[in-house]
């Protein structure tokens, strides 16, 4: 495999290196042709640890992968800022891609005692490559659609909007897809071993699902309603008009957790070729959904995801009660809770920021308490099961130290 992702990756570069021309010339902008064939050599880099880090999982060593990513995080960071502060432009983020791959990738051969052998097993490719055969086609066409939204808006609309679209984009994504990533990573090789038995995995996805959305759910309804005193911190006023696409796209965010946690289930069920086709389904209507929304600019482009995202329940909740009895219904009762209590909170941020006058980080803090405190409040009055696992993981962790002290 280790070889194979080599090749596949090199093939992937040849494509991007002779292809930037042409994506150069498709968004009118020349200077894209070398951003391109330097920045490719991620995918290159990336392929080089896929198997390390695979390895690190099966064995559960998740503190070694946080410590690689942390070092490459935090070296990469210095390096980008240090070069945009000698005036690199654009190429200090180029530095910034391209580093973090290298230091991670060796971060982790360091970590990690596998190395690859001198061979190549035919048997082994053809075995593992009819497993994962789907998972690549569907990963390959996530990543064009993903990219769509922002191949269209830069065909269609100004490099400014694009920019704007695209900072909105990746903060909502950064709570909600990472953390659900790590959580889908850290459970996968656990929950695996429950393959075979339909009631324990149900019961484990159903306290997975209620704990995420009591971490999430917040997390997103506050973003969106302190965003406007976010932007005004940490921005200048050009960037406020993406306030809105933000606060939009929180709500896709919010209910990630419940689309990546029902592919995840069929992942643990062996059934790649189901992710495939729902993928298809999801992809179709989305895709639909976004070339009827362009005449209405951006803003109606934004709409689209979330009306996407909420009939994605639909194809992503139907195999999931057919395999272990976890239908949409059921799961819209465990999410139901913490979904309410969130939408209050972020109504609660949002309020306060909206009379803000003066200091603009003291309002910015006190909505901030406001929406946790309104939120754990609510989750209380309301008994959200998450609130009250969570709080028996704290009591259980707190009596076990006790007793080992």
């Amino acid at each position: 495999m280790f070889y194979t992702n080599l090749l596949l990756s090199g093939l992937a570069y040849a494509v991007l290196f002779f292809g930037s021309p042409y994506v150069a010339g498709f968004y009118s902008q020349p200077e894209l042709t070398t951003l391109i064939q330097v920045m490719g050599l991620v995918v290159f880099i990336n392929a080089a640890k896929v198997v390390q880090m695979a390895v690190l999982s099966r064995e559960m060593d998740f503190k070694s992968q946080m410590k690689a990513n942390t070092l490459s995080v935090a070296v990469s960071g210095i390096l980008a800022v240090t070069a945009a502060w000698h005036d690199w432009g654009v190429w200090s983020l180029v530095v910034q891609m391209l580093s973090a791959s290298l230091i991670s990738a060796l971060a982790l051969w360091f970590v990690s005692q596998w190395r690859p052998a001198l061979q190549f097993s035919g048997e082994s490719f053809y075995r593992l490559f009819r497993f994962g055969r789907n998972l690549l086609a569907e990963g390959m066409l996530s990543v064009l659609y993903q990219n769509s939204y922002i191949l269209v808006i830069g065909r269609f609309f100004s490099a400014e909007v694009t920019g704007l679209y695209f900072l909105a984009k990746k903060v909502s994504n950064l709570v909600s897809q990472q953390l659900t990533g790590a959580v889908q990573q850290a459970t996968f090789p656990a929950l695996s071993t429950l393959q075979e038995d339909n009631e324990a995995l149900r019961h484990k996805y159903r306290q997975i699902m209620q704990l995420m959305m009591f971490l999430i759910a917040p997390i997103m309804a506050l973003l969106a309603g302190l965003s406007p005193a976010l932007f005004a911190l940490l921005f200048d006023e050009r960037w406020a008009a993406a306030v809105p696409y933000l606060q939009l796209l929180c709500v896709v965010g919010a209910l990630y957790p419940l689309h990546a946690l029902n592919m995840n289930l069929l992942n643990v069920k062996g059934r790649p070729d189901l992710i495939l086709k729902i993928g298809l389904v999801k992809k179709t209507v989305n895709l639909t959904l976004l070339f009827l929304a362009i005449p209405y600019g951006v803003f109606g482009i934004v709409v689209s995801q979330v009306i996407g995202t909420f009939l994605a329940l639909i194809p992503n909740t139907y195999f999931s009660a057919r395999l272990v009895g976890y239908s949409l219904r059921d799961q819209i009762k465990d999410v139901v809770k913490p979904l309410f209590a969130a939408l209050v909170a972020g109504f609660g941020s949002w309020f306060m920021v909206q009379q803000s006058e003066g200091n603009l980080f003291l309002w910015f803090a006190g909505g901030a308490l406001v929406g946790a405190g309104s939120y754990l409040a609510m989750s209380f009055v309301i008994k959200t099961e998450g609130a009250f696992m969570l709080f028996a993981k704290v009591k259980t962790m707190k009596n076990k130290k006790r007793r080992n002290l």
